[in-house]
């Protein structure tokens, strides 16, 4: 009985956090951004600004790290450094490897459109209840291990022959 209460808990914590989340994105995607961005170069230019790397990302980490194909990503990065956000140099070790980076004019761009974003953020948390929201992270940083096991555990059901 336990595991069932933890289980319908578990759901109830992951639905608001998938609503949360979903809010987010919304919000994050469909609202212009003070900075005249798109949200798929706002999303490249905080991933460049927020590197913690000494070494500049290339155009593949990039892609990586904000869930786009590399042709995607490159195209992106082609109309950006046009319109002078960021600048693009091969590396000297590996003439295969384009390193990105965030130009002067990129940040200038970026801040307007971080403090949009923020404040979609709030937007959602304040939607959702921050006390729940706290709560269901909580929740769910504290029981993860004993959900996704409570959830492997069932039985898998026999398939049916057609």
């Amino acid at each position: 009985m336990t595991t069932r209460r933890r289980l319908a808990e578990s759901y109830r914590t992951m639905a608001q956090l998938r609503r949360f989340f979903e809010s987010v994105r919304r919000t994050i995607t469909t609202e212009p951004t003070d900075g005249g961005l798109t949200s798929a170069q706002q999303f490249a230019l905080l991933t460049l600004a927020g590197n913690s790397s000494k070494d500049p990302l290339t155009i593949g980490d990039l892609a990586r790290l904000t869930f786009a194909s590399m042709n995607t990503t490159s195209a992106l990065i082609r109309r950006m450094e046009r319109a002078g956000l960021v600048r693009t140099t091969r590396s000297a070790t590996d003439r295969r490897f384009v390193h990105v980076r965030l130009t002067r004019t990129g940040e200038r761009r970026l801040r307007p459109s971080t403090a949009a974003v923020v404040e979609a953020l709030r937007r959602a948390a304040d939607e959702q209840g921050r006390t729940q929201l706290r709560a269901a992270f909580d929740t769910w940083f504290d029981n993860w291990g004993a959900v996704i096991k409570a959830l492997s555990s069932g039985r898998p059901r026999p398939r049916r022959r057609r």
